[in-house]
């Protein structure tokens, strides 16, 4: 793999270009490798199959060889041969990923998987979105006492601090981390989980307020995941090479999110999937990490589609095949009092776990949620790939079945959950238990 120092003279010496005339080349060149090695979306087959994904993996490497990754600092393309995104995928085959997180009685590791393991995927859930102080604490520890989750991809990013909220690279951002550090600590140790991982800065984004975060007793490589991902599609600005370097330095593993989107400069899914491969390959070169997320959704911010579908598992199943890092995936639904709520979430988690997903990283709204998702992908792991693709067909059309429900039905997380127990209240449980038996019938084989 190249050094981040070779990454970054390519920055100051790469072909000069302006933002929009790289995303112009990137669009025709992701349309001329599409159509070149043939890869078609079919909606009917949802599971990638072999062909399939090796081709989307060959457009990919062909793609970010002719394209490179654009430093939107320097105004320049880093160029990368296609010698040497295959050798990076070599060394990884060679290799396959795993890392461990954690200490003590909370140690995990996360393991490449393919998309026929009876092992399923590591839930690696935690809390995600904004949340306020009033019920901060009980929202990660909604999770934290889950004895199936084995780590959290995330912890929910507080809304404000009293009447301060926090702006990147200034003090009030620091303020605020360390604010949500603290009480990070306090949700863990009333779950009795105080080595637990707790995966990514949620408020923190600047170099400056994430390197403040990292002492021991606040986040340390045990329990912690830096952002380094190339931002869609296919750039990049000192930010990411700065933390991927402190990453190294530091022992720190990176995270690492291929981050894709169809209907802009990806037209469909068969543009997506190879775009997220591209994505995947780019950072690889440059942060060297163990694990990489997979997320894509159409421009309206729709996730959960047949398109999105086939898209998310051509990525997953050319990195299973052909690269074997740690794929990730985020499977959620929209929190409501519906069992639309837990149908959504599995319904991408069905796909992921068919697909070759080695942690998800973010399962549901919250902690009983992702529970019962784990336990969904704990049934699908191992299952053939036909058998796969036809509970999935049957999921998503429940889906549509309980969709209108949403309408009027969100609601947040203090009105699921009793914030003194930490309990959900028994209606939730009954929708999700609504939802297990719905999908027992789609074939889930509990």
């Amino acid at each position: 793999m190249l050094p981040i120092i070779e990454i970054h003279e390519r920055s100051l010496s790469g072909p000069v270009m302006k933002s929009d005339e790289f995303d112009m080349e990137f669009a025709m060149k992701i349309r001329d490798v599409v159509k070149k090695y043939n890869i078609e979306y079919n909606e009917n087959e949802l599971v990638v199959d072999d062909a399939t994904a090796d081709a989307i993996f060959q457009a990919a490497v062909e793609l970010l060889a002719e394209v490179g990754i654009y430093h939107l600092d320097t105004e320049r393309v880093i160029k990368l041969t296609k010698e040497e995104i295959e050798k990076t995928a070599q060394e990884y085959s060679d290799n396959p990923s795993k890392h461990t997180f954690g200490k003590d009685k909370d140690e995990v590791t996360i393991e490449y998987r393919a998309s026929t393991d009876k092992r399923p995927p590591t839930l690696y859930a935690g809390s995600w979105g904004v949340a306020q102080e009033e019920w901060y604490v009980p929202y990660i520890q909604s999770f934290a006492q889950e004895e199936s989750i084995k780590a959290m991809g995330i912890t929910a990013g507080l809304a404000k601090l009293g009447d301060m909220k926090a702006k990147a690279g200034t003090p009030s951002e620091i303020v605020v981390g360390l604010w949500e550090q603290e009480h990070i600590k306090e949700a863990l140790e009333k779950a009795g989980r105080p080595g637990l991982h707790v995966g990514l800065l949620a408020t923190l984004s600047s170099p400056s307020g994430i390197m403040t975060m990292m002492a021991a007793g606040l986040r340390e490589a045990h329990n912690t995941q830096i952002g380094v991902h190339i931002i869609p599609e296919m750039k990049i600005s000192w930010s990411q090479l700065v933390l991927a370097q402190f990453c190294q330095v530091r022992g720190i593993q990176p995270w690492q999110s291929s981050m894709s989107m169809i209907g802009g400069l990806c037209r469909n899914a068969a543009d997506t999937a190879v775009g997220l491969t591209a994505n995947l390959l780019g950072q690889l070169t440059y942060a060297h990490g163990q694990l990489c997320s997979l997320f894509t959704n159409h421009m309206d911010g729709k996730s959960a589609t047949k398109p999105t579908h086939w898209a998310y598992s051509g990525a997953a199943r050319a990195s299973e095949r052909n690269i074997k890092v740690c794929i990730g995936g985020c499977a959620s639904g929209v929190l409501c009092k519906s069992p639309f709520t837990l149908i959504q979430a599995v319904n991408m988690a069905t796909l992921f776990t068919a697909s070759g997903m080695s942690f998800c990283w973010i399962a549901g709204n919250t902690g009983i949620e992702a529970r019962y998702s784990g336990e969904v992908m704990n049934a699908m792991a191992g299952m053939e790939r036909e058998q796969a693709i036809e509970v999935i067909n049957k999921i998503m059309d429940l889906q549509l079945k309980y969709a209108p429900e949403v309408k009027g039905n969100t609601c947040k997380f203090p009105e699921v959950y009793d914030l003194e127990t930490v309990q959900p209240h028994q209606w939730y449980i009954d929708h999700l238990e609504k939802a297990k038996e719905e999908l027992a019938a789609c074939g889930v084989p509990y």
